[in-house]
């Protein structure tokens, strides 16, 4: 057992914790915690994680991470970025996803359109041909008499006085005011400890989105407890996930400085300054 090992297991017999208890507080396996305690670091997946399940072992048990980490910083591994990139699972994202049923629509979209063409085309036809006359024979030829009633009806005309119609005003046409739709509100609830929950109503979408300036561990939970996303994200990169199926949900941010949260782009903000916050949003739908 290394120096670090055994301060680390001084603290959590201090707390009263046991490993398993510590394993449900910090969500890490509890073979990586015994192997933390022993400075066997060989069982875990790169010394990324290493660092990463050290720090949050210390603030679980009330020490300070960063402070430990610089102390033994000559017997903890250094990350390096191939360690952190082979770790993450590669998943595909919502664009490639849904890049195939957009080929696909883009390949019936012609077929469509020639359709819809040909169809008006047929409809013009038919009502051209339902407002001819059925029998052109039945269009009566002017005969003198009717040449001479209508001059006698003109020169009669002509003998009256004319009167200027009077155009009747138009009755103003009143314009449909249509209802302002409600715009999403994202409403701070309660914070209690490194838990603080949001309400969100007059959403359309419900989409999770974290933006990574420092490597950080992101644990996503629905209103059943199922995990959905547990996995590091890195610097630099952007994760997105659609939980428009759930009615709840619990996002837990390993390490919380430079990291931004957002709810259909909306930013969630960390109400407290502690590293590990869960944030729980419930949807009014």
């Amino acid at each position: 057992m290394t120096e670090l090992g055994a301060r680390l297991k001084e603290a959590r017999l201090a707390k009263g914790y046991s490993i398993d208890d510590l394993q449900e507080i910090t969500k890490i396996q509890k073979r990586y915690l015994t192997g933390i305690e022993e400075g066997n670091y060989a069982t875990m997946p790169g010394a990324f994680y290493v660092r990463a399940f050290i720090k949050q072992y210390a603030e679980a048990v009330g020490l300070n991470g960063d402070e430990l980490l610089e102390t033994y910083k000559t017997d903890i591994p250094s990350p390096s970025n191939d360690d952190v990139s082979k770790s993450i699972p590669a998943t595909p994202s919502r664009r490639t996803l849904g890049g195939r049923s957009s080929n696909k629509f883009m390949e019936v979209f012609p077929m469509i359109v020639v359709a819809l063409f040909v169809i008006a085309i047929i409809v013009i036809v038919w009502t051209l041909y339902q407002s001819k006359p059925e029998d052109s024979k039945d269009l009566v030829e002017p005969s003198d008499e009717v040449v001479i009633e209508q001059q006698s009806q003109s020169e009669q005309n002509s003998k009256d006085p004319v009167v200027e119609e009077q155009e009747e005003p138009e009755e103003p046409v009143e314009e449909e005011v249509e209802e302002p739709v409600p715009a999403q509100q994202l409403t701070f609830v309660e914070t209690q400890g490194e838990t603080s929950t949001y309400d969100l109503t007059g959403a359309e979408n419900y989409v999770v989105k974290l933006v990574a300036t420092n490597n950080t561990w992101l644990n996503i939970r629905d209103q059943d407890n199922k995990i959905l996303v547990d996995q590091a994200i890195v610097a630099g990169e952007t994760f997105e996930l659609d939980v428009a199926s759930s009615s709840r949900v619990r996002v837990r941010i390993g390490s919380t400085p430079g990291n931004t949260v957002y709810m259909n782009g909306q930013v969630v903000e960390f109400p407290t300054d502690r590293p590990t916050q869960n944030l729980v949003i419930q949807f009014q739908k």
